[in-house]
């Protein structure tokens, strides 16, 4: 395990009293299955794993130990909140309590709880960051499903979404929002810009290897899919309008979209007759 006895948890919760490991096993073990499988993958979490016992791990395996240790003390210390002090007994649950210490009201654990979620958020960007700028880790984090599954839209941390927009959100709440970020893609954006060419920036994205034509237009992008993402309408519509100004300006430049079914039908229904840099806002999709 990640975070293996009370002593370790207590690193990253201070706050914690006892020594009672056992009563936060459950969420300990619920969050760093919830790390694997949404954050970090298998083949890293593995090697990540590995490296805790290894006698000499690299600098760079022993901090990102840390940051995932950080992960998981916060997820399930905020996932736990709300039962650490509950028992069952025969009449139902009741509040453990003592004669020097009275419950919390609601109100304060909810605000603890809040506060954990924001620590947890700022641990998994920060970790997110640590990721992208170690490239001898990218192989066992961009080799896997997991990595595959946060980068399939134009961006992947909350950090930079809140670049293009205004957004107060968690990272939690931020991922919650995957279905509506691929509705911006598949059902605002793609009709225009083409999703072949979706794809291609995607994976050049992936790949931190984007052409100087999908440079250009990658800053409107996200704007467009950043606001359409939040249903910012007619700020995403002008944004996107840009783009599809330089696409069909400059066609050759994004061989993509000049193969796509887009590009070709609108050549068709232009008949030759009207210059491809004056093209109108009109096109299949919209």
């Amino acid at each position: 395990m990640l975070i293996p006895d009370i002593a370790t948890l207590k690193l990253f919760i201070p706050t914690i009293v006892g020594e009672n490991f056992d009563k936060y096993n459950e969420f300990l073990e619920a969050a760093e299955l919830w790390l694997r499988k949404e954050i970090t993958g298998k083949p890293l979490y593995d090697t990540l794993i590995v490296s805790i016992t290894a006698e000499a791990p690299a600098a760079e395996l022993v901090e990102a130990v840390r940051f995932v240790q950080a992960i998981v003390a916060y997820k399930a210390y905020s996932d736990g909140i709300p039962h650490f002090d509950l028992v069952e007994t025969e009449s139902g649950f009741a509040i453990v309590s003592t004669d020097k210490l009275a419950p919390a009201s609601q109100q304060r654990v909810a605000a603890l709880q809040a506060g954990m979620y924001r620590k947890l958020s700022e641990a998994i960007e920060s970790f997110l960051e640590f990721l992208e700028e170690t490239v001898s880790l990218h192989t066992e984090w961009k080799g896997s499903p997991t990595y595959t599954l946060l980068s399939d839209t134009y961006i992947v941390t909350l950090k930079e979404f809140i670049r293009y927009v205004f957004y107060s959100g968690s990272r939690m709440e931020f991922v919650a929002m995957k279905p509506a970020m691929l509705n911006a893609i598949h059902l605002k954006i793609e009709p225009v810009i083409s999703a072949e060419l979706s794809d291609v920036i995607i994976e050049e994205l992936r790949d931190e290897e984007l052409s100087m034509a999908n440079e250009d237009i990658i800053r409107d992008l996200r704007f467009a899919f950043a606001n359409f993402t939040l249903g910012n309408e007619d700020i995403a519509q002008a944004y996107l309008a840009r783009v599809r100004k330089k696409l069909f300006g400059n066609p050759e430049d994004f061989p993509a979209f000049m193969a796509s079914d887009i590009y070709i039908s609108w050549l068709a229904s232009a008949s030759g007759t009207i210059n491809t840099a004056e093209a109108p806002l009109f096109f299949a999709g919209i």
